[in-house]
């Protein structure tokens, strides 16, 4: 299965609103000690741009089941470090 995920341009509304969604993520994931929590606030963050699958517990399903490749590539789109917006499927799925 293929994340997709949608980045949102220079244009894009909400500019500050995804601002405070990241600082809010980065601030949590530092006060965080129980590693579980510190894994579902990391996976809602990064669910808040995936467009496909469009179903949230399909696309959930397909962060857990993302390699480590795939969470650092999310993050880099993320940091504007990659241009890409196609993640490829895990485990050689399509």
């Amino acid at each position: 299965m293929d994340i997709v995920f949608e980045l949102p341009t220079p244009q894009t509304p909400g500019y500050l609103r995804r601002v405070k969604a990241l600082t809010e993520f980065q601030e949590s994931q530092k006060k965080e000690e129980d590693p579980v929590a510190k894994l579902e606030k990391m996976i809602e963050f990064l669910s808040g741009y995936v467009t496909e699958p469009a179903d949230k517990k399909e696309a959930y399903e397909a962060l857990l089941d993302a390699s480590q490749e795939q969470i650092d590539g999310l993050f880099s789109l993320i940091a504007g470090k990659k241009e890409a917006d196609i993640i490829p499927p895990a485990n050689g799925e399509s």
